[in-house]
């Protein structure tokens, strides 16, 4: 899947050597999984999620649900940094000729590199499209960032934009309304940007110039957005809180101690120690120091 921008069914039928049937079938599991997601660029066709964005949530996903991860932590590290190489060779090479040059692999790339603050500015619905992406938004969410989203008021007449409108609302990051968004674009740390055109080409903005100005359109469209009171919790849904070890291990990464991390999360030491041992179990971790680095390492946290 990582060799092409996108696939149709009939195409992986082909290669595999599977009956379509059987193609669709994997690709429902994979898609559920969150390693393969529909094309922006051709919503009948799919496309593989990067392996720095969708392993990690992997992990996570086997963790939290008590599961032996697979594959393993190291494992998953090796393979990302192999794709990582790979995908640097091919951009040097003369005409980067192979590599995935579509919106949603460019901003899965960078999202997986941000720190603090990741703004979308969505002007359309686009299905497939990056702004509407889980992965995306979850890998965001369980490494602390700060998440905003401002979409045009059309977008929320879809209805799959709807259903994201409200998981997002459920994850307490929803997004704000304005009556028109005149660019589609992805702002990372206020130091980095991508820009779709109407082509759905991404384009990489680095010039400070055009970062001042896409960060100042970004916080005058997200103060004057409005909020969507369709966007309320439904009655049982699932907690917005992340997953307690997931905290614990991002602070364990910023060197706290049990007692610490105790103290911050209003829980005992004893619950802390049993998250930790569990942690370094899944992370094949030797301490505690080595889980909080290797979660950290393999974009856990």
């Amino acid at each position: 899947m990582l060799r092409r921008t996108n696939w149709q069914t009939r195409e992986l039928a082909q290669v595999m050597k599977w009956p379509a049937s059987e193609v669709v079938r994997a690709m429902d599991t994979l898609r559920a999984e969150g390693l393969v997601a529909v094309s922006a660029d051709d919503p009948t066709a799919f496309r593989a999620v990067e392996p720095c964005i969708a392993l990690p949530a992997l992990l996570a996903r086997s963790m939290h649900e008590g599961r032996s991860p697979q594959p393993r932590p190291v494992e998953i590290d090796r393979f990302i940094a192999l794709h990582e190489r790979a995908v640097e060779r091919i951009e040097e090479s003369a005409d980067g000729g192979g590599h995935r040059h579509d919106a949603s692999t460019v901003i899965e790339r960078m999202v997986a590199k941000a720190e603090s603050d990741v703004v979308f500015l969505v002007p359309r619905y686009v299905e497939g499209g990056f702004a509407f992406s889980r992965p995306i938004v979850d890998m965001a969410l369980r490494r602390g960032m700060r998440l905003r989203a401002v979409w045009t008021s059309s977008v929320f007449h879809a209805h799959h934009a709807m259903v994201h409108a409200q998981w997002l609302a459920q994850q307490d990051v929803p997004p704000r309304m304005a009556d028109s968004v005149p660019v589609s674009a992805m702002i990372m740390d206020g130091a980095a940007a991508v820009v779709i055109d109407d082509s759905h080409t991404p384009r990489v903005v680095r010039s400070a110039s055009e970062l001042d100005s896409l960060c100042a359109l970004a916080e005058r469209f997200w103060e004057r957005g409005t909020a969507v009171r369709q966007l309320r919790r439904t009655p049982g849904a699932a907690t917005t809180r992340r997953p307690r070890t997931e905290i614990v291990l991002r602070l364990l990464a910023e060197g706290l101690t049990d007692d610490a991390i105790a103290r911050r999360l209003g829980c005992s030491v004893r619950t802390v120690r049993n998250d930790v041992a569990a942690a370094m179990v899944a992370l094949d971790a030797r301490s505690r120091f080595q889980a909080g680095a290797r979660a950290m390492q393999v974009g856990l946290i």
